[in-house]
């Protein structure tokens, strides 16, 4: 397994024209909100199953940016399936949520946990971790505050999410307060999504989790 994953990063570095760019997300409503949502629903819906289904929801929004580069042309993909980073013995794996901006927020956090179990069990089968146009690889668990991620091919976009950490901001009333932020960097392949493109894509990104209610919308 290591020696299939350094071939696939060498060749995504090789061979795809990586671009990057990162923004920052204040983060109060939607712990906020996940906090309320877990408390009602007896549910342990983690900050990385809400980042799934932004990402989904910018995907979306942004359909272009739902597709990847084949030997000479952009295919387009008609679900929104969000990959995300999950840890094994062995190394990552990619299991994917299918149609992931179609689903409720339990149903995308299920799916998530039960994949993730079975991928440390090495249970999952070949068509539950290919296909997808992006991939969340989330390392704020371990207080990793910001990090460039590499493109899993053929998919044209990665999303490397960071920790929640405190900041200081200017206050409306003057004076300073504390918000809670997350940084975010998005990984984009430039033959599929330029730099016009990417920004769009985070913008919206940006406004599912700082406006987290419009997702259950």
């Amino acid at each position: 397994m290591r020696k299939i994953i350094a071939k696939r990063l060498l060749e995504s570095k090789l061979n795809l024209p990586h671009s990057y760019m990162t923004v920052e997300v204040e983060m109060d409503n939607l712990l906020e909100l996940r906090k309320k949502f877990n408390d009602k629903n007896g549910s342990k819906v983690s900050v990385n199953d809400f980042v799934i289904k932004a990402v989904a929801s910018a995907l979306r929004s942004v359909p272009e940016a739902n597709a990847y580069w084949t030997e000479d042309s952009i295919k387009f993909n008609q679900s929104v399936d969000v990959s995300f980073a999950a840890a094994t013995p062995a190394g990552l794996i990619t299991p994917v949520i299918r149609d992931a901006d179609k689903k409720p927020i339990l149903k995308v956090s299920a799916e998530a946990k039960d994949m993730a179990a079975r991928a440390r069990g090495n249970k999952l089968m070949p068509e539950e971790f290919t296909g997808g146009c992006t991939s969340v690889s989330n390392l704020g668990m371990y207080d990793i505050t910001e990090f460039i991620a590499v493109l899993n091919p053929p998919q044209s976009t990665i999303f490397a999410v960071g920790s929640t950490t405190p900041k200081l901001v200017p206050s409306e009333k003057g004076g300073l307060k504390t918000k809670n932020v997350m940084k975010v960097s998005l990984t984009h392949d430039g033959r599929v999504v330029d730099g016009a493109l990417a920004e769009k894509l985070c913008s919206i990104f940006k406004e599912a989790i700082e406006s987290p209610a419009m997702m259950f919308m």
